[in-house]
């Protein structure tokens, strides 16, 4: 009852910050906030189960997409070393719309991996993608996406979470460290142009056949349009990995901005 009315008064609040136009503004003032308390406002939002500007993706639609994806790989999904990886793991609600479609359609096997720097958009990222984004922004701490996975429903011990910079984690030694071998689905959700290339180059030795991959970002803030973001990576990554093909699958779109691919290894690089 007591999460009910604080979520019902956090609701109020909003609404009232919206009638008074304050909400870009006070929305800047939290990302500008010390991780410390940024993070105590995040487990505030996940005890009282009010998850307005945490939860950022359609549950419902991004569970059946995967569902549907998990049945398009088939019995790639259950092979051995089979793995999703996710790019961006924010509060883990994507993760946890994976754990659901893996129970529904039977693929409890599947490993699910997730990269996130933990510690939001990285230093010096508002000179990138026509300045979009700034420093700190999509911060989510280790703990407080366990803390949400776990609200979610999602066994701790399904989910391998992997902390730090790009630059520092996706190297050929925590591949083989991980011991990954196949990449099933890719959830691509980073954003940032640089970061997708990153987290490309390090699944692409782990595309061994087929893997569907999505990039949930690929429209966002309209820098597709511009050349820069996902979708430029992307086809970056396709133009320096001739070995590779990319049939665009609508079906598995939950949203406008998102696509998803088929890529498939045609021959060895």
């Amino acid at each position: 009852m007591t999460q009910s009315i604080t979520g019902r008064f956090l609701g109020g609040a909003v609404r009232l910050a919206d009638l008074l136009h304050l909400r870009w503004a006070i929305t800047g003032l939290v990302h500008r906030l010390p991780p410390s308390t940024r993070l105590w406002l995040g487990k505030l939002q996940v005890r009282t189960g009010y998850m307005h500007g945490l939860t950022l993706v359609p549950e419902q639609e991004l569970q059946r997409s995967f569902e549907a994806a998990l049945r398009l790989m088939g019995a790639a999904v259950g092979g051995a070393g089979a793995t999703y990886l996710e790019f961006g793991v924010f509060v883990g609600t994507s993760m946890a719309c994976m754990y659901r479609a893996t129970t529904r359609v039977g693929a409890s096997g599947l490993r699910l991996l997730g990269f996130d720097s933990f510690q939001g958009m990285p230093a010096g990222v508002e000179e990138q993608d026509d300045k979009r984004w700034h420093e700190g922004q999509l911060y989510s701490d280790v703990e407080l996406t366990r803390t949400n996975l776990k609200r979610l429903g999602v066994p701790l011990e399904r989910i391998d979470l992997v902390p730090g910079w790009y630059e520092d984690s996706l190297t050929a030694e925590t591949r083989q460290r991980l011991g990954l071998t196949q990449a099933a689905v890719v959830m691509v959700d980073c954003v940032l142009g640089a970061s997708t290339r990153l987290a490309l180059e390090f699944c692409a030795p782990l595309i061994t056949d087929q893997t569907v991959i999505y990039f949930d970002d690929w429209a966002a803030a309209g820098v597709s349009d511009r050349g820069m973001g996902e979708r430029a990576a992307f086809e970056e990554w396709l133009v320096v990995h001739p070995e590779m093909t990319a049939e665009e699958l609508p079906a598995l779109q939950y949203n406008d901005d998102v696509r998803a691919f088929l890529v498939t290894r045609t021959s060895a690089a």
